[in-house]
């Protein structure tokens, strides 16, 4: 078996030719179907049996089907009943061919089955004509009917989708809708730019939302940041144990981390946790703590506790540079004014609001100024490897953990625990509000880098420093020059600039046609052994 004469064209082929599929085991009969439909302007694909007719169905698309009833192998009737069960090829019609000496009731069944129409093998020109265009003309209404439906149903469920208000509806795929010229075209280019503004304004609405509460938790992690330094520096006027500090606040934030997700139930098993779960928590406990916490508690023992809060806001203009390099957040203009304006005031502060301290401490400053880098690489760190699938109380939990059994090899080499017998008095209690709000600030500073960015969360460190210079003057009795408010004021001026990341946007579902249940053409092509 063979195929014949595939796609065979006219010279001049009608504005309005079709693809014919002719089905017949004869190839005198199929010599004269193609040379006849040819002569309408039509194109022609001719085959010798229902199995080669089902795979050119599967293969190409098709206008109408010329179908012989009887043949070897695979009959007209096994031939519809594959094209009528796939939601593919339901709707090709189909005309069977009949012999004069085929009983009438082989063409009945045949169009029981779906067949559009029949045609005598000894056909006159007119009636195949009216027949062929007649099956044609009505697929192709059938195909403008059918894409029209398909198209106000897609509306309507991208209308639905955005009844959520969470899909933006650039994105729902309704730009073929609006394209058309008639009345669901206009209807359609009116909702989606209806639905445009209204998605926009809520968009903004919920931006507005996230800053406002960015900005509140990020106070909250500033003012708790800010009281560590200045409690940092009582403790070293007591006696300087910053490793040991540091072992002892992860010990009590620890238990308490532990203890909450025990009770929650939200604390993983070992064994779950993948092999990028375990490095971050090595890697993160290494950054925080065995880095971070201890150099910090280390140059607090050295320079004023106000001077180490103005340090620590660089950490934003850090984070901002790193982002802009990573490409992981967006370097617009506002966000560097704004980070620009908080580097002036910091910098005159630096410059002229406490000279005289600075002066007698430069190698410590120096030292202090890698506080804010380190401070970065945590931020960025953090949001971009933390595992979104784990509580984030269990996850500090486990860190502090790890952070404990890396401190103490340190502390031990550096002979640098803290004697028991100092904690019975006022180092004691340093030490529990120092777990405190350490631990606590955190917590929050997980939540506000998941929420809003590490760009925005890295902000804190403006609020650190007030606070910190704060509590620096109510703890230690600290003096704060006019110059340095002023510049403060800038501070703040940068901090409102600085908005969180744009929220990401939820992928619409698809609104293609749903797949319904059919049988494929293939599954109904009969077996080599058969």
């Amino acid at each position: 078996m063979s195929i014949e004469s595939e796609t065979q064209s006219p010279d001049a082929r009608a504005p309005e030719g079709a693809r014919v599929l002719i089905v017949d085991d004869s190839g005198t009969v199929r010599l004269k179907l193609s040379k006849a439909i040819q002569s309408l302007g039509h194109e022609t694909t001719a085959v010798a049996s229902g199995k080669l007719a089902l795979e050119q169905v599967a293969q190409n698309p098709f206008d109408l089907v010329l179908l012989d009833i009887v043949m070897p192998e695979m009959d007209g009737f096994e031939v519809l009943k594959a094209l009528k069960s796939s939601r593919a090829t339901r709707d090709l019609p189909v005309i069977v061919i009949s012999a004069l000496d085929e009983e009438m009731g082989s063409v009945i069944s045949a169009i029981e089955l779906g067949a559009e129409d029949f045609l005598p093998k000894d056909f006159e020109l007119a009636l195949l004509k009216a027949r062929v265009e007649t099956c044609i003309e009505k697929k192709r209404l059938r195909d403008v009917e059918t894409e029209y439906l398909r198209q106000v149903a897609k509306l309507t469920r991208a209308a639905a989708t955005l009844e959520t208000g969470r899909f933006n509806p650039s994105k729902l795929g309704i730009r073929d809708v609006a394209s058309r010229t008639d009345g669901l075209g206009k209807l359609a280019t009116v909702f989606a730019t209806m639905a445009q503004k209204v998605y926009e304004r809520e968009r903004k609405m919920r931006q507005n939302i996230r800053t406002f509460r960015g900005a509140l938790l990020l106070l909250a992690c500033g003012g708790l940041w800010g009281v560590v330094v200045p409690l940092s520096k009582m403790a070293s006027l007591v006696e300087a144990h910053p490793v040991g500090l540091a072992i002892l606040i992860d010990i009590i934030g620890a238990v308490f981390c532990i203890g909450i997700s025990l009770k929650r139930r939200t604390m993983p098993r070992i064994k779950d946790l993948t092999r990028a779960d375990r490095t971050f928590i090595l890697r993160f406990a290494f950054i925080s703590s065995v880095i971070n916490q201890v150099l910090v508690y280390w140059v607090a023992s050295k320079l004023p506790a106000s001077i180490v809060s103005i340090v620590i806001v660089l950490e934003g203009f850090a984070v901002f540079l790193f982002a802009a390099l990573m490409r992981t957040e967006a370097p617009n203009l506002k966000r560097f004014l704004g980070l620009g304006l908080g580097l002036v005031g910091i910098s005159i502060i630096l410059l002229y609001g406490e000279p005289g301290e600075i002066a007698t401490s430069w190698v410590w400053f120096v030292i202090a100024l890698v506080i804010p880098v380190t401070y970065a690489v945590e931020d960025i760190y953090l949001s971009e490897s933390k595992p979104a699938k784990i509580d984030n109380v269990a996850l500090f939990g486990m860190t502090l953990v790890v952070s404990v059994l890396m401190l103490i090899p340190l502390a031990a080499f550096c002979q640098d625990f803290v004697p028991f017998g100092l904690l019975a008095g006022r180092l004691g209690v340093i030490v529990l509000l120092m777990a405190a709000a350490s631990n606590l600030a955190m917590l929050l500073f997980i939540l506000l880098v998941s929420s809003t960015g590490a760009v925005f969360a890295s902000q804190n460190a403006y609020a650190g420093t007030a606070a910190g210079i704060g509590w620096s003057m109510l703890l230690l009795g600290e003096s704060i020059p006019a110059l340095t408010w002023a510049s403060l004021a800038l501070v703040v001026v940068g901090l409102l600039m600085v908005e969180p990341k744009q929220e990401a946007e939820e992928e619409p579902p698809p609104l293609d046609d749903s797949p319904e249940d059919f049988v494929p053409l293939v599954d109904l092509l009969p077996s080599p052994t058969e």
